[in-house]
């Protein structure tokens, strides 16, 4: 079962990391709630529209919709099933939905295959769109062709959504296959506890004329209070900023242990940060919102609502308003960050919070921040916070 998920992630991570080859834009016309005239002018093609559609670097279309497409064994549930579409809409509706559906909704969760871009947060492809006029004339020549009648609800595969995170905090363990429940849970089976090893090794390591972690905070990092190290990130009244576990423990490696400053996400920061959060394991996260921290926290939720990117989504796209959909085989969760630092079988390493952050705007094909950033530091603290009263899996397993 293992090795079956690991092919699936494997199949996912291209889904989610190929990408998109940005195109030039040709401007068009809607009327009322369809786009009349073919793009360019340019005459589609069906069966190219089909490889469009199936093609993760491109149109992508299973990822979120179902199809009568038998073959294609994991199909999204996160838009309407496009049985019949072409019986519903003409080739005018049909343009319009593929080219910018903002038009007709503007909180859905299509991406802009063919919007202007000036109205697209995309500093990275400055005039470019999603797809070529050409790839949009070939998916809709290919979408009106489906006419055929809707199949029975129950052939048809649905999501269970979740609840929003504000009412109830879910965990991604919830949505792991019980054998990768079991492998999380298990010390020995879980690889992310090599990382943990590391880890304490740094925490137990001696550089001449230098100290130790464990000078201060007990071997094996006994004299840690658990509860603190769920409450991160949090306020630091002597700097009069917030700090992450990671901030933490690299100023301290500065400042009381003289080593020398290593980059945010460094690999033995990391190896450091999974120590110690472990510690707290099966601790509830409570970080704190009130006071200081409050302003921190509204920056970190603008965030994970603004949409980025050639694909203009947003963290809230997925995990607020799709959390319980499938996105292909993978259930979509609530994003939550309490089993950070995990093991992700996609690359098959432990992963920070902030780098997942960076790999995520980069599936948006978004210019992420720098790691160890204000934008970065605040995002972590809106995103531990919403799953507060949730215990600390640290290192969790992820897909």
């Amino acid at each position: 079962m293992v090795m079956k998920w690991r092919t699936i992630v494997s199949v996912l991570w291209l889904l989610c990391a190929s990408g998109a080859q940005a195109a030039d834009y040709s401007p068009w016309q809607a009327q009322g709630d369809s786009i009349p005239e073919p793009l360019a002018g340019l005459q589609g093609d069906a069966g190219r529209g089909e490889q469009v559609l199936r093609d993760r670097r491109r149109g992508n279309c299973l990822a979120c919709h179902q199809l009568p497409l038998p073959e294609e064994a994991f199909q999204g549930t996160l838009g309407p099933p496009l049985h019949g579409v072409g019986k519903r809409y003409g080739t005018g509706q049909l343009r319009l939905r593929v080219a910018d559906m903002r038009r007709l909704n503007p909180d859905t969760l299509m991406p802009p295959f063919h919007a202007d871009p000036q109205t697209l947060n995309r500093p990275l492809f400055p005039g470019k769109t999603f797809l070529a006029a050409q790839d949009i004339e070939d998916l809709v020549a290919y979408l009106a062709t489906l006419k055929g009648p809707m199949p029975p609800p129950s052939s048809l595969r649905h999501g269970e959504p979740l609840p929003p995170a504000e009412q109830r905090p879910v965990s991604g363990y919830a949505l792991l296959e019980p054998d990768m429940q079991a492998m999380q849970d298990d010390e020995f089976e879980n690889p992310g506890f090599m990382t943990v090893d590391a880890g304490r090794q740094a925490f137990h390591a001696r550089h001449e004329g230098g100290g130790r972690c464990a000078d201060c905070h007990g071997e094996d990092g006994r004299k840690f209070d658990p509860a603190s190290i769920a409450a991160y990130p949090k306020w630091d009244e002597k700097l009069g900023r917030p700090l992450t576990l990671q901030a933490r423990i690299r100023r301290c490696r500065q400042e009381r242990l003289g080593r020398s400053p290593l980059p945010y996400d460094h690999p033995r920061l990391v190896a450091l940060e999974t120590f110690v959060r472990h510690l707290a394991r099966g601790e509830p996260v409570r970080v704190k919102v009130d006071g200081p921290m409050r302003p921190h926290l509204e920056a970190g939720r603008r965030l994970w609502n603004t949409r980025f990117g050639i694909a203009d989504f947003s963290c809230a796209d997925c995990h607020d308003r799709a959390a319980g959909q499938y996105l292909r085989g993978q259930w979509l969760s609530q994003g939550q960050a309490n089993g950070f630092p995990e093991y992700r079988l996609k690359t098959g390493k432990v992963t920070s919070l902030q780098t997942r952050f960076t790999q995520c705007l980069k599936k948006f094909y978004a210019k992420p921040f720098p790691q160890g950033s204000p934008e970065y530091r605040d995002l972590e603290i809106y995103v531990m916070s919403r799953g507060n009263g949730l215990a600390i899996e640290t290192p969790a397993i992820r897909y």
